[in-house]
Parts: C-alpha cells; structure tokens; sequence
C-alpha cells in the first residue's frame, strides 16, 4: 500500500476484480490509477513504527504487507525463550486465536520517502531511520510483525 498527498494506493498480485471487490464489501470505494513513485528529491527512510506521516509534508508512504504463514506465527508464539521458564499465557491465548481464526499476524515493512526538512519534521512523531549511505537496506530490512486485530495497518491507511 502506499499513501501518497492524503490517498492511499493499493498494489496486489491477485486480479483487480477480486480485490475490488473484497475492498466494496469492507465499504471501502476503488479506482484505477497508477501508484506514484517517489520523486527525485526525496529521500527513504525506514520506519519503525506505524505511525501516520503528516499529509502536509508531501512524503511518499509505502508500507509492504504479507501474511505470516500459521506456522511460523505459532512456531514463534510456543517458542520457549529459556528451556527452564514456561511460555507466557498471553502467547498461548494469541496462538489460540490464530488456531481458531479469530485473528491474523501481518508481516510489514516500511520506507517513508519525503525530503531532507520534512524528514526532519516527520522525526519528531514518527519514529525514522533516515538511509544515507547504504541504499540496499531499503530492501534488506526485516519484516515486523503486527496483529490484525490491532488495527495498526488500518489507522495508517485511513488517517
């Protein structure tokens, strides 16, 4: 997804239909046009977190979002931290959760490309690592995790 002067993009691997269609029973309306790419005076940044970005600074706002495979999520859930110390019961009542399709686990990550001063601005309430020297990084960085439940990747979309 990407969000970009206060309107939020949609890229997807399955057909346009189908995912319109699935945005129209959620009540969310849809038009066709191009996602906007990033221009030449703006720079990435990483975000740590899923904090909208103020519309005002022109910053183009990409977040990349999977599902994690069940598996992995209560793999990642039930794993024991110290082999002595029982897991949590707030784990086991996520990974019941997860069993019983109650919930979902999001994998995301996210560059937020705006220029020099408005990175500056955006610093002070969305957590940034700004990328100067090492640009494979944009592509390298780890997936963090969310629940569905918790609406974190809603606000974003429609703040």
């Amino acid at each position: 997804m990407t969000r970009a002067a206060g309107v939020a993009y949609l890229e997807s691997d399955r057909e346009v239909e189908v995912a319109t269609h699935q945005l129209a029973l959620a009540g969310v309306g849809c038009s066709w046009s191009s996602v906007p790419a990033p221009g030449t005076g703006l720079r990435p940044a990483i975000a740590l977190d899923l904090e909208p970005v103020d519309v005002a600074l022109g910053a183009v706002d990409v977040v990349e979002i999977r599902r994690i495979p069940l598996s992995d999520a209560t793999a990642a859930l039930m794993r024991r931290r110290l082999p002595w110390v029982r897991g949590s019961q707030a784990s086991r009542d996520s990974c019941l959760r997860l069993l019983r399709e109650e919930d979902a686990v999001l994998g995301w990550r996210r560059i937020v490309w705006c220029s020099v001063g408005g990175l500056r601005v955006a610093r002070a309430r969305v957590r940034l690592r700004p990328v100067v020297f090492d640009r494979a990084a944009v592509d390298r960085q780890a997936l963090r995790w969310t629940y569905a439940s918790a609406g974190a990747i809603e606000r974003w979309a429609f703040a």
